[in-house]
């Protein structure tokens, strides 16, 4: 299974990544990723194959509100590489999965719902 990192930058994608790899060069453990892949021994590569923009946003508390729900995330789903850990749920962060659960669900119903009426309409469902 493949780990990720999540974090944050207010600058560009490519230069944080130079960034982590300089730490990685230096063996400077001043970031999660770095310290990764200096424990792991792990090879890393150009960023076009390494990085994924998760969200795009400006510096600032909403930021932080998304990398602490992309952190959720990826930790509910047992991603994030050991470094980065979480040791306790947000209970904020599940109600938000749970109401998209249930959300997802009932599009999916509504959207049956409407291919049936439709289907009816046409003479396709008696």
């Amino acid at each position: 299974m493949q780990r990720a990192y999540v974090g944050q930058s207010g600058t560009a994608i490519s230069t944080r990544h130079k960034e982590h790899i300089n730490y990685v060069r230096t063996n400077n453990p001043q970031s999660a990723y770095a310290t990764h892949i200096l424990q792991n021994r792990h090879e890393y590569g150009p960023s076009n194959e390494t990085l994924q923009l998760l969200k795009a946003r400006n510096k600032g508390s909403r930021m932080n509100c998304w990398e602490a729900m992309f952190i959720q995330r990826y930790h509910r789903r047992g991603e994030l590489i050991t470094e980065q850990q979480l040791y306790e749920n947000n209970p904020l962060f599940e109600l938000i999965h749970e109401t998209d659960t249930e959300t997802s669900n009932t599009v999916t119903v509504q959207n049956q719902f409407r291919q049936q009426t439709h289907q009816q309409r046409k003479g396709h469902i008696t």
